[in-house]
């Protein structure tokens, strides 16, 4: 992937996407957040803050050694636990 800029953006109908700087409204995003009303709330004025630290999380993954660990063929073994659904209390 050549070297690109890249910007967080909240568009009008509330999702939150991280797309190549300078992209008008109707370009496909790299990735689109979206974060519930109660969230929102919740955080008041920081939510964007949490759009922008997740975004931040992907990006330094993708770029880390752990990424490299795929087989690149797209396909885990289904009882890895690394792989498993998680959820967080």
């Amino acid at each position: 992937m050549k070297d690109t800029y890249l910007e967080i953006v909240e568009l009008e109908n509330g999702e939150i996407v991280l797309r190549a700087a300078g992209e008008d409204d109707d370009k496909t995003p790299i990735a689109t957040l979206t974060i519930s009303d109660d969230t929102k709330d919740f955080l008041k004025d920081r939510y964007f803050e949490l759009a922008k630290c997740m975004f931040h999380a992907g990006i330094d993954f993708v770029y880390s050694e752990d990424f490299g660990d795929f087989d690149g063929a797209g396909e885990t073994d289904a009882h890895d636990e690394e792989f498993m659904p998680r959820i967080l209390h």
